[in-house]
């Protein structure tokens, strides 16, 4: 991008031009138009870095006007972003076929506009360098992509599904395999703790995740012109350019793409369930001390009591075997109550030895949590 980018705004609301002007003025170069007629002229001297377009426009609307640009070699790189007071999921979804880069709404929040277009911007600059980066290893990869037949795609994408650890190379697979197939598109993936759109353009491109937001209630496959939709519970796998001129292409691979993105939802279905096991996992070993430590103070206090009450049951029964002797009972009575004395102080030292098995158990337990803290 130049040092002041260039900024067409394409309206024939001239209010609506005059906004944009003022609000893009003090960091861009910008032309204003009322026509798309005017905006080609322009366009044979002058390519903008960032084409604004309304859709209403009076003859050719915008969506026709951004497919001509797209299909021209010279202007197919211009990023468009569509204008209009209409949002509905239907104009979003001929935008995103259209080839259209982001969607603002009228009436303009200043903020949200300045922003979306700097953002373009800035994504564009990083494009440009990291395209001159991997230039060459590009072409390679194109001329070894242009000789994988369709099968091929698949089989490379199981095998790399299959050797995933994480969401994030779930989702570089399945773009792997739309490379592969040469098609264009985006995958969100979207778990309890975690949602993200991927797409060539990059991570959580504003027109695909608002796209996707909206075909994601849609069926299971869904097909809107070159557009199609896969959804499952955890991703959805959107195509853009559906080869839908041959048919039988366009079927096998609306198959080999079904089989794929069922896949791969199981594949983070699978992720996900593992995880919480981990983190389930993760939290009782870190009770585990805290139960260990509880068990090991209960046995100390279990022994403590069991000693100091056998030695109150040794003490009563030597006082009543005093006292008996002032009392003058006869040897009968004084009997008949030692006996009787005998044999409830057993009958709590029976009760102990119950809680000796007790406490036999909790040491066992004891032993085996000291055991896993150890591991």
């Amino acid at each position: 991008m130049s040092e002041r980018p260039v900024v067409f705004c394409v309206d024939d609301d001239v209010m609506s031009n005059l906004v944009l002007e003022s609000v893009f003025a003090n960091d861009y170069e910008v032309e204003l138009f009322t026509s798309t007629e005017g905006c080609l002229r322009r366009l044979e001297s002058c390519h903008p870095d960032i084409l604004l377009l309304n859709l209403g426009l009076p003859g050719k609307d915008g969506f026709t006007f951004c497919r001509e640009l797209k299909e021209r070699p010279d202007t197919s790189a211009i990023p468009v972003v569509f204008i209009s007071r209409n949002e509905s999921p239907e104009i979003r979804l001929a935008g995103y076929e259209a080839g259209g880069e982001d969607f603002i709404s009228k009436p303009y929040v200043i903020d949200e506009v300045r922003y979306r277009v700097n953002q373009i911007g800035e994504r564009i600059r990083q494009q440009n360098i990291l395209q001159q980066q991997l230039q060459g290893s590009e072409e390679l990869s194109s001329l070894l992509l242009s000789n994988m037949d369709e099968y091929a795609a698949l089989i490379k994408f199981m095998r790399t599904l299959n050797e995933s650890e994480d969401v994030d190379a779930v989702a570089e697979a399945l773009l792997g395999m739309l490379r592969g197939f040469r098609l264009q598109g985006a995958v969100q993936i979207r778990l309890p703790w975690l949602c993200f759109t991927l797409s060539e353009a990059g991570r959580d491109h504003p027109m695909e995740t608002a796209t996707i937001a909206h075909v994601a209630k849609l069926d299971r496959i869904f097909q809107f012109k070159r557009c199609c939709a896969y959804n499952f519970d955890a991703l959805t796998l959107l195509v853009n350019n559906m080869p839908v001129a041959d048919a039988d292409l366009c079927g096998r691979l609306r198959d080999h793409l079904a089989i794929a993105a069922e896949m791969a939802d199981a594949r983070i279905q699978a992720m996900s369930a593992d995880q919480r096991f981990r983190s389930t996992q993760g939290e009782i070993r870190a009770l585990l001390p805290d139960i260990q430590k509880t068990l090991h103070e209960g046995l100390e206090r279990n022994k403590l009591s069991h000693a100091e009450a056998a030695a109150q049951v040794r003490e009563l029964i030597d006082q009543l075997i005093i006292s008996f002797t002032p009392l003058g009972l006869s040897p009968e009575l004084e009997e008949e109550i030692t006996a009787m004395v005998l044999e409830k102080a057993q009958g709590i030292v029976n009760i102990f030895n119950t809680a000796d098995e007790t406490t036999t158990l909790l040491a066992h337990l004891d032993e085996r949590l000291r055991g896993m803290l150890a591991r």
